[in-house]
């Protein structure tokens, strides 16, 4: 997460809506972040002050200008998440098709190894993939499910521990 990120990022942070991952990266950074603590201080002040003011009291041409302004930016905020997400989305096929090839090839972790086989044995979701993946078969395309399953296994690593030997 860097900063440009947490800007495209902001609404879903401030209101809730952001993905419960993107939501522990953001915070990470804006535990490290003098500049982006600053920002949302800012934010929040700009919010605070903006409700006070009365529609009334905003000038006609303003507001229009105003409205025009929000929507350009609103626009191209959607194209920044949207541009994030396909990066993210990406980034986690990558790590799911080299968590497969590792399978596959033997190249586990000991203890991601057990995690895997005592999954591939018990999981109505993906224990049918992991074990053609076992016989050394090379999937065309992960399944989207699958992929989001695995991927809950690279997050749930704990920090500093390999998942692949060499």
């Amino acid at each position: 997460m860097n900063c440009k990120e947490l800007v495209y990022l902001l609404g879903e942070y401030i209101d809730g809506s952001m993905e419960e991952h993107l939501r522990k990266d953001l915070k990470a950074h804006i535990a490290m972040c003098d500049s982006c603590t600053n920002f949302l201080n800012t934010y929040d002040t700009t919010r605070i002050i903006s409700r006070q003011v009365q529609l009334s009291e905003i000038p006609e041409e303003f507001r229009e200008r105003l409205r025009t302004f929000v929507i350009a930016k609103a626009k191209e905020r959607h194209q920044g998440i949207d541009k994030y997400r396909r990066m993210a989305a990406e980034e986690q096929r990558g790590q799911v098709e080299e968590l497969l090839r590792a399978f596959r090839e033997g190249r586990l972790s000991s203890s991601l190894s057990l995690l895997f086989d005592t999954h591939r044995d018990r999981c109505e979701t993906c224990g049918a993939f992991l074990r053609a993946q076992n016989g050394g078969t090379v999937p065309e395309t992960v399944p989207p499910n699958i992929e989001e399953h695995l991927a809950e296994f690279l997050e749930a690593i704990p920090a500093g521990e390999e998942p692949f030997r060499a």
